[in-house]
């Protein structure tokens, strides 16, 4: 189950990038993949293609496995957390750090909004 979703701060846990920080641009559940803005970057070389696109060497974010990062938790021991599930006391869904039970709110994420509103 996929549980990083688009708009959180991450870690990366593992690998030449460890320790490094970044925020989830997109998530990639079929592969278990996120691009994480400003890290695994890579240079591709372009060849330009008609008038209006430019040729040259352009860099660009990778996707990362989701097993490679894990959650930034402000109030928690190392900075990191899992998540689990629960329901808060509207009966909505919500992602909780399990270190800190305190609630995860994404920049993306409309729990606060009533069904209904615009």
């Amino acid at each position: 189950m996929q549980r990083i979703k688009k708009g959180d701060k991450v870690r990366i846990i593992s690998g030449k990038l460890s320790t490094k920080e970044g925020t989830v641009l997109s998530v990639n559940p079929r592969n278990n993949t996120a691009i994480v803005e400003g890290l695994n970057k890579v240079k591709v070389h372009k060849k330009a293609s008609g008038k209006q696109e430019k040729g040259g060497i352009f860099e660009i974010e990778q996707p990362i496995y989701l097993s490679k990062i894990a959650l930034l938790a402000p109030k928690a021991p190392q900075g990191i957390s899992k998540i689990k599930y629960t329901k808060n006391k509207e009966g909505h869904k919500i992602r909780v750090a399990k270190k800190t039970n305190q609630e995860i709110v994404s920049s993306k994420s409309k729990i606060n909004t009533p069904v209904g509103d615009k």
